[in-house]
């Protein structure tokens, strides 16, 4: 379990440097390094200007499986201000994810928070 652990975390960290360099990106929840053995190789995120539900929908034409919504959080997606606005975007990382796996993942969000279409979208 510690291994598992530890890979997931790697994959996270990897993540989460790659959100915070894309323009409008927001992660909810802890981002200090510091603090990431409190968290959960989870990111509930979102962009400036486009909907979580836009953004799990184009993921899922590139074949990148995530979710939108609450999840039955509502409370406090209500607090953070984000229920008129479709909640988060939310993308999980487990054992069997690869490092090429969220270097997609975040090619493909560069892609559509900039507008451009995803190669899928345009085929």
């Amino acid at each position: 379990m510690s291994a598992i652990r530890a890979w997931e975390m790697t994959l996270y960290r990897r993540l989460a440097d790659g959100l915070e360099r894309l323009p409008g990106a927001r992660i909810h929840g802890i981002v200090d390094r510091d603090r990431f053995d409190e968290r959960t190789p989870t990111a509930a995120v979102t962009f400036d200007g486009v909907a979580p539900a836009a953004v799990s929908a184009a993921l899922g034409r590139e074949g990148i499986a995530t979710w939108h919504g609450d999840f039955y959080a509502t409370g406090l997606i209500e607090r953070l201000g984000l229920a008129g606005r479709g909640g988060v975007l939310r993308i999980g990382l487990t054992h069997y994810n690869t490092a090429a796996e969220v270097d997609r993942l975040l090619e493909s969000l560069e892609a559509i928070v900039a507008g451009v279409p995803t190669a899928v979208a345009s085929a």
